[in-house]
């Protein structure tokens, strides 16, 4: 088989590997002494090996699936951009997904232009970004029809609206946050910079009581996000506790940029920096996809379970 593109040659695959049930991902490229493709492999997402790849790929959703899959196709790439079949690995080592469940795997997940222009429309009707894949619910006649998940649409609504705080508001922030450190030399905060245009993505922040409260209280964390809290619709995070009086607590609190594993891996990461590494044995969360990888990854022996 040939293609005349990347898009058809990957197109062709990913359909295949929906009627038979799992997703791929683009691999191994080949390259000329003069820069150009020569060669392409477009493997199952399940190929690799965990903890085998670079720090950055680990808070990539499939770093949490990888099983040392080997089926795969290769491609040779012509000087004229033909895409041609070189070889094909057929076998896998997991079990597939059933029929209708097929569409929820990674590389089938879509959000069409149409749906895209309905997205658009509905965030300008003044609709809540956490109500718009209700909407979708509805629309497609059931959570089983929707042809994307819940954080494809968080993450396309936070592309599409004002990526950054503006430079006012942030530099405000900024100095905000490094007077309550000048107030509380315990206070601790950290942003993260988004390493394409250098603009601030993240925000977090621990004052000192809430840093002495984990130490004695930190066993068991409530973690949850909640969207509209804001003007900026960034999510805003909060790590929870309860102290031996049943109050509920605050242990730090983050703005986010999006609900991707990436996002939480840093915010995580960070959280453990803040509270001299001490892991919880216990953390409370929604049923987010994203969260619980990232928990795999940041806080491999601590109890994740869903709340109520």
């Amino acid at each position: 088989m040939a293609f005349n593109s990347e898009d058809d040659a990957f197109n062709m695959y990913n359909s295949y590997a929906k009627s038979v049930g799992f997703s791929i991902r683009k691999s191994t490229s080949r390259l000329r002494a003069d820069k150009t493709l020569y060669q392409k492999h477009i493997v199952c997402s399940n190929q690799g090996e965990r903890g085998k790849h670079s720090s950055h790929e680990t808070s990539k959703e499939n770093a949490t699936t990888r099983i040392c899959c080997n089926a795969r196709v290769q491609f040779s790439v012509s000087r004229e951009g033909i895409w041609k079949v070189q070889k094909v690995v057929f076998d896998h080592n997991h079990y597939f997904a059933s029929p209708n469940k097929a569409h929820k795997l990674r590389s089938q997940r879509r959000i069409t232009e149409v749906d895209k222009q309905l997205i658009s429309q509905i965030r300008g009707a003044g609709i809540l970004p956490a109500q718009v894949y209700e909407f979708f619910k509805q629309w497609y006649g059931g959570v089983e029809n929707v042809p994307f998940a819940q954080m494809d649409c968080s993450n396309l609504i936070g592309r599409e609206r004002k990526k950054y705080l503006p430079s006012n508001d942030a530099q405000t922030l900024l100095e905000y946050l490094k007077n309550k450190q000048l107030e509380d030399p315990t206070f601790f905060y950290a942003i993260q910079i988004d390493e394409d245009d250098g603009r601030i993505a993240n925000f977090f922040w621990a004052d000192g009581q809430a840093i002495m409260d984990y130490a004695c209280f930190g066993d068991a964390v409530s973690f949850d996000t909640t969207f509209s809290t804001n003007k900026f619709e960034m999510p805003f995070a909060p790590l929870l506790g309860t102290n031996h009086h049943k109050q509920t607590i605050i242990f730090g609190a983050a703005l986010i940029y999006n609900e991707t594993i990436e996002t939480f891996v840093w915010l995580f990461n960070t959280f453990l920096t803040a509270m001299s590494s001490k892991h919880p044995s216990t953390i409370f969360t929604d049923q987010c996809a994203a969260m619980s990888a990232a928990i795999r990854i940041v806080f491999p022996n601590t109890a994740h379970r869903l709340c109520l």
